[in-house]
């Protein structure tokens, strides 16, 4: 199901128009096609560049708002998470009002062009990653991280600035 290749884009486009937006990231996670993964991270609402890659097993939070951008030529390694709201879903302490102030977030993550995110990073809400920066494996991301830079670590800080060529 889902082959780009012998369906093309007016088939596919058919197909995922009755399928619904949970079913469309279900398949978009565990394609293991990454124009297929594209196709359909950006008919729930995911904007994507040119030339990016994601890889396999990309989870992406975002009640299907336009909350990610995704530059052109970036790679996303898999196992990533990307948090773009985070609340504590039909629990009782999403009234309490410490969590209600403090704790639920929710906003964009951007992902500018040529970044390079590793496996098994989290990004969290409200959060750039600049352009041609690398945020290593395992990373938290919970700030911005500044172009040209090598960032890694919970939380994520910046380890070398790479020279512009």
């Amino acid at each position: 199901m889902f082959d780009y290749d012998t369906l093309g884009p007016d088939t596919l486009d058919n197909l995922a128009n009755n399928l619904s937006l949970k079913m469309m990231r279900w398949i978009a996670v565990n394609h293991p096609d990454n124009r297929i993964r594209q196709f359909l991270l950006r008919k729930t609402n995911v904007t994507i560049g040119k030339d990016s890659v994601i890889n396999y097993n990309v989870l992406i939070l975002d009640c299907y708002k336009k909350f990610v951008t995704i530059g052109d030529r970036v790679a996303i390694a898999s196992n990533v998470t990307i948090v773009a709201v985070s609340d504590p879903n039909n629990s009782i302490l999403k009234d309490n009002p410490y969590v209600k102030k403090n704790l639920i977030e929710e906003g964009p993550v951007v992902i500018k062009d040529d970044a390079w995110i590793g496996t098994n990073v989290t990004i969290l809400p409200n959060v750039v990653i600049g352009e041609r920066s690398v945020v290593g494996a395992g990373s938290v991301v919970i700030s911005d991280v500044p172009p040209d830079t090598i960032c890694a670590g919970i939380p994520c800080e910046v380890i070398k600035k790479l020279n512009k060529y």
